[in-house]
């Protein structure tokens, strides 16, 4: 699927993988009272590992996510129960960091039913998201969707996720026209950082990479914090600031479109106007902050597209293939 194509086609998506998510969910039992939970993905699986867990928290779950690569080599446990996530079901290490803990329960979140993540799991959530880009857009965010009910299934705090592919397609409608300008404005900086925190970090990280990936865009993802600790000293106009959300954000977009700095902001904060260096795209309020998350991504997908474009880039796959990251 083109990368354009996948973008467009995820409200579909959403719907339809919800329900797969849910028929799912029924042979999914709860952990025990105090279980530790571990997340475990690479690339983009890993950002949306990074803002469930802290959703997952705050709903009374002992959650945290961590990478793949970093248990290839350790059979030690450290969780009690182990959520190998991986659109195409392929991704080596995190099939073998998985494959390693025999006799710890092991939940799988794919996009394939036959894949090799589904033989080292005990129990799988099957996305049915349908075909997805070389640059994630539908495996992407309908992992973010999957992740917020399966924490809220365990949680037992649930909201309604009806609304959120209606959302989702009036997102691309109303951010669609902001993309030409934004585009002319990244043609001329030296680098992109991609700020958020909280259940957003997800966006930031996966927003940094796909930027990079789709448009070859140099970019850096931070935590909004930590980037106020050091990070943003060497900002000058030619540093473009994607910031994403709606609390210590707000202050830190004013701060850097002051400096010169383009800045786009990502909020639902309606309170907040675009000046000549700052773009406010004002997004819907989605009833779980993991549904925020796919919302936030969507703007920064077409921002790829509209760039690769002008670049003549096709966004149809990787100049630089490596053998050993998925498995056959």
């Amino acid at each position: 699927m083109l990368f354009t194509d996948g973008i467009a086609a995820q409200p579909d998506a959403l719907g339809r993988s919800a329900k797969s998510v849910r028929d799912a969910l029924s042979d999914v039992p709860l952990p025990r009272p105090g279980e530790v939970i571990a997340l475990v993905g690479i690339g983009a699986s890993e950002h949306a590992a990074a803002s469930a867990a802290p959703v997952w928290r705050d709903h009374g779950l002992r959650a945290f996510a961590v990478p793949a690569s970093q248990m290839q080599k350790t059979a030690m446990p450290f969780a009690d129960l182990y959520v190998g996530l991986s659109e195409s079901g392929r991704s080596a290490e995190t099939v073998a960091a998985l494959r390693q803990l025999s006799g710890t329960r092991r939940v799988g979140l794919t996009n394939f039913a036959d894949s090799p993540l589904v033989a080292v799991v005990e129990e799988l959530i099957y996305l049915d998201s349908g075909p997805d880009s070389p640059v994630y857009t539908t495996g992407y965010t309908a992992t973010l969707q999957a992740l917020g009910l399966l924490g809220e299934h365990w949680s037992g705090k649930a909201t309604d996720w009806s609304g959120l592919p209606e959302m989702a397609a009036t997102v691309l409608t109303d951010t669609a026209p902001f993309m030409a300008d934004l585009s002319s404005v990244l043609a001329g900086v030296r680098v992109v950082d991609v700020v958020a925190s909280g259940a957003s970090i997800s966006t930031a990280r996966e927003g940094a990479l796909m930027l990079r990936e789709s448009a070859r865009l140099l970019t850096a993802s931070h935590e909004t914090y930590n980037y106020l600790h050091g990070s943003m000293e060497p900002l000058d106009p030619q540093t473009a600031c994607v910031i994403i959300g709606g609390g210590r954000e707000i202050r830190l977009a004013l701060e850097t479109s002051e400096l010169g700095c383009p800045t786009l902001l990502i909020t639902t904060r309606s309170d907040i106007a675009s000046s000549k260096t700052l773009t406010v795209m004002r997004l819907p309020q989605a009833t779980s902050p993991l549904g925020q998350a796919v919302l936030e991504i969507l703007p920064l997908q077409q921002l790829g597209w509209a760039v690769a474009s002008d670049r003549g880039l096709a966004v149809d796959g990787f100049r630089y293939h490596q053998d050993d990251t998925k498995l056959s």
